[in-house]
């Protein structure tokens, strides 16, 4: 089982992603064609032996066909619901889905919380629906707990004869098929892929004109050029107020953010700055690697000379988000879109990621976009071919939609219904009136972060400036740089499991405590020996090699 991520680890990264849209014109044409292929007769649930791939129940056409079905089924889903938000059969998405596939849907849906409490004791009880469509913290444990018994449906060979758009995405996307691919070695959990212009490796960004202020005229590419311009944002009027004592050179919330994610980075050359990596082709964790202290020493320097916040370790994310809003900051550790449009007319800037005297690759890492385990069959569903033909729609590309649906429809809605494209390069698109923002197409039309799907759209909004500058620097001075770290959808077994989760959460704390002593100088960097030490102590060595035998399985898994 994959390792659970720490809450105290979590970045906050705003990713402003839709897993459900949808509404588009019918083509009654294409709903209603159900002759194109003759079904032949065939058992409820492929057979585990030499039927062929067209071999389909009574009642279900022919992949390709549509609808799904030819009499009408029901099927049971169970989901979280946001707090408050419009119950999923008054959805646009699903009563488009109804017609398309000739499927209804009833849904058992837990607000916020609740749901994992209510999903446990259907579980447990044995009251389950036909499908269980959710995200929450123990979905790799519930599939490696509940597919073995029986209860979530094995998907791999429903996947390789009736599903062929995922079959296609797991071709051609080795490590997505790695992700869901359990400990017995079977596929039990759809996934969620996506791929968006919006996310950014790290949060390093600072006002062009800050940097023309103080006449600094390139955009640091090392941590000494950091400094350089950091010292000047300093000692000038870099804000350009009048008053060269108000500025705040570098600001953050915490190690979790541009700390972790540029500065570490910078020394270790790891794009994981508090976890593991590998590096030269061995499992290390950066927080124990010998360049790990000279990244300490270099932001004790930034904290010793007023360069670095001196509240970074204790103020909240509102208290420092109102010191970037009231222009108090140089390099801030957020995405652009947090300033004030109507004041912000300057060129907001990513630095690159940096290299220093121990590490000359630039690397930042590539931003999460696979979570495992979104969707499961369960042994109650009485149709699972034409329910994994349902799931496989959510995973067609924009060629191969079905009435406009696909992975793109899921996150946007129909194309020239609720949005379009701005021009013909297809690199920015705008919504189309009445739809404002996701959070109209959340009102009625879509769910979001909860579906399985895929989704690939790099197009960014059109209309908002400070977006659009942020999309910019991030292609041009993150995206190019992007490096995986060690693989966060690598599975453990549950022994390794559960030694796994004590060390790395003992470690982790120790790390953060240490790390911010070491930079605000409560401790010597000189004690560095015996902050290894006891490192080793706690059981890194221990962890390391779980880690390297679950990188084994995972490299093997990848092939």
């Amino acid at each position: 089982m994959r390792f659970k991520k720490l809450v105290a680890m979590g970045i906050c990264t705003c990713l402003a992603v839709t897993l459900l849209a949808g509404c588009g014109k019918k083509n009654e044409d294409q709903v209603n064609n159900n002759v194109t292929a003759t079904p032949s007769e065939g058992p409820s649930t492929p057979s585990d032996g030499d039927s062929g791939k067209d071999e389909m129940p009574e009642n279900v056409n022919a992949v390709g066909v549509y609808p799904i079905v030819k009499e009408p089924i029901t099927l049971t889903i169970m989901g979280r619901k946001d707090p408050g938000g419009t119950d999923w059969g008054e959805l646009e998405v699903f009563k488009r889905l109804t017609k398309i596939t000739n499927i209804n849907f009833e849904f058992e849906l837990s607000e916020g919380d609740t749901f994992v409490e209510q999903k446990n004791i259907a579980l447990v009880g044995g009251e389950y629906p036909d499908l269980i469509l959710r995200a929450d913290t123990s979905s790799i444990t519930d599939e490696e707990t509940y597919g073995p018994q029986g209860v979530f449906l094995d998907l791999t060979d429903l996947i390789d004869k009736y599903a062929p758009n995922i079959k296609a995405l797991l071709q051609e996307r080795p490590d997505i098929k790695a992700a869901i691919t359990s400990m017995d070695g079977k596929i039990y959990g759809l996934p969620y892929a996506f791929q968006t212009a919006t996310t950014q490796g790290h949060t390093g960004f600072f006002d062009s004109k800050w940097m023309d202020n103080v006449g600094i005229t390139k955009v640091p590419e090392t941590t000494d050029e950091l400094y350089d311009m950091l010292v000047r944002f300093k000692e000038m009027d870099a804000n350009g107020n009048g008053d060269p004592n108000d500025e705040i050179p570098f600001s953050c919330s915490g190690l979790n953010t541009t700390i972790r994610r540029l500065l570490i980075p910078a020394f270790t050359g790891t794009a994981e700055g508090l976890g593991f990596d590998i590096k030269n082709g061995e499992v290390v964790y950066a927080p124990a690697l010998p360049e790990y202290k000279e990244f300490l020493i270099y932001a004790n320097k930034l904290y010793s000379e007023g360069l670095l916040d001196p509240e970074f370790s204790t103020q909240t994310s509102q208290q420092w988000q109102a010191k970037v809003k009231a222009g108090m900051c140089g390099v801030y550790s957020a995405s652009p879109t947090l300033l004030d449009p109507e004041v912000t007319v300057t060129q907001q800037l990513s630095l690159p990621p940096l290299t220093s005297s121990t590490n000359d690759k630039k690397v930042v890492i590539q931003p999460d976009n696979l979570y495992p385990a979104r969707g499961f069959i369960t042994d109650k569903c009485k149709d699972p071919v034409a329910a994994i033909r349902l799931l496989d729609m959510f995973y067609a590309t924009p060629e191969n939609a079905v009435e406009g649906f696909s992975g793109q429809t899921l996150f946007l809605g129909w194309e020239g219904e609720h949005w379009e494209y701005t021009n013909g390069m297809k690199d920015f698109y705008q919504w189309i009136n009445p739809i404002t923002g996701f959070g109209d197409i959340n009102k009625s039309i879509s769910v979001n972060m909860e579906l399985p799907g895929y989704l690939n759209f790099t197009a960014g909004p059109a209309g908002n400036p400070l977006m659009e500058m942020k999309v910019e620097q991030v292609n041009s001075m993150q995206k190019p740089y992007y490096k995986t770290a060690y693989p966060i959808n690598a599975r453990f077994t549950a022994e390794e499991s559960e030694r796994g989760n004590v060390i790395e959460n003992d470690l982790y704390t120790y790390v953060t405590m240490m790390t911010t002593k070491f930079i605000i100088g409560e401790v010597s960097v000189d004690k560095f020996d015996e902050y290894i030490d006891t490192l080793n102590k706690t059981g890194l060595p221990e962890l390391l090699e779980i880690k390297r035998a679950a990188l084994a399985r995972w490299n093997e898994a990848m092939k």
